[in-house]
């Protein structure tokens, strides 16, 4: 190994353009930028991209990582735990449960996306949602977006329980001013009494004429 590439593998910049130099070429070419003849002078200039472009650069030049499939293998075995279903199954990298689906607030403007997913929650799945939500954000005070989670579920809550229709009163055990079974019985009897007694008195007057 010549001593211009043994100087490169020192840090993670370095080390891609050790291992692909011809894609780091490449990369900078599509940039707009003269690609260099040497080694060292292909590292200056990767850098001087990175500097100026930033992010962009940074995420296309990690691409050409020659250990990326190992290193995406291992982040993709993090997993942490759902606030929402409670698995191990949360994926920090792609921000969602790989068990319920379920995606914690981003912090970006997607306020709709992020309260739309408990529109299938009853209201005590939701309460029990945030209680979990406001244990996991007390243990991490300093996580804002977090913290804005936690208002946006207090609000969806709230809005909730204003719509509420008013509880109906329950069905009193007083009684009522209607008639009663047994009073009902009583009319019956003393209307077949009555039937009884007339017919009776009927038959009578026959009797004497």
């Amino acid at each position: 190994m010549s001593q211009p590439f043994k100087q490169l593998a020192q840090n993670k910049i370095d080390y891609i353009v050790f291992h692909s130099p011809e894609a780091v070429s490449k990369l900078l070419y599509n940039h707009g930028f003269k690609v260099p003849k040497t080694p060292k002078a292909l590292t200056k200039a990767i850098k001087a991209l990175v500097r100026k472009k930033g992010k962009e650069v940074v995420t296309e030049l990690l691409q050409l990582h020659p250990d990326k499939g190992a290193i995406l293998s291992l982040e993709s075995e993090v997993k942490s735990s759902c606030t929402s279903c409670n698995k191990q199954t949360y994926n920090s990298k792609g921000q969602y449960c790989e068990s319920c689906g379920h995606a914690n607030y981003l912090g970006s403007g997607d306020e709709d996306s992020f309260l739309g997913q408990f529109d299938s929650y009853s209201d005590t799945q939701l309460e029990r949602y945030y209680r979990g939500t406001v244990k996991k954000s007390n243990s991490e005070p300093q996580n804002k977006t977090l913290a804005q989670e936690v208002q946006l579920i207090w609000n969806e809550l709230r809005q909730r329980k204003s719509h509420e229709p008013p509880k109906e009163k329950g069905i009193t055990t007083k009684p009522s001013n209607g008639v009663s079974k047994d009073e009902l019985i009583l009319f019956g009897m003393i209307f077949i009494a009555g039937i009884l007694v007339g017919h009776g008195l009927k038959n009578n007057i026959g009797n004497v004429k």
